[in-house]
């Protein structure tokens, strides 16, 4: 009878690690507001699409309410607009 582990050492079997990804903390359609650069509030964005860590943190596609501009932003840099928020 042939083994296929020739010399009677036991085969390892490497275990694969499972690092969970990152989620991203803002969901698709939700509206957003950058909390640098522009003056709190002025402008709102929806998130469109999810994009993956550039090293720098998550980064979300976005597209702003008031004339439909899209950019990129990182996670850290954007908060979530509260149904009490008035943006006018």
């Amino acid at each position: 009878m042939s083994n296929d582990n020739e010399g009677g050492v036991p085969a390892r079997r490497h275990a694969h690690r499972i690092i969970p990804s990152p989620s991203h903390k803002f969901p698709i359609g939700v509206r957003v507001i950058q909390k640098f650069g522009a003056p709190k509030g002025t402008d709102s964005f929806h998130v469109t699409h999810h994009l993956p860590d550039s090293g720098a943190g998550l980064q979300y596609r976005m597209k702003r309410d008031r004339d439909g501009q899209e950019r990129v932003s990182i996670e850290s840099s954007l908060e979530l607009v509260s149904l009490d928020h008035d943006l006018t």
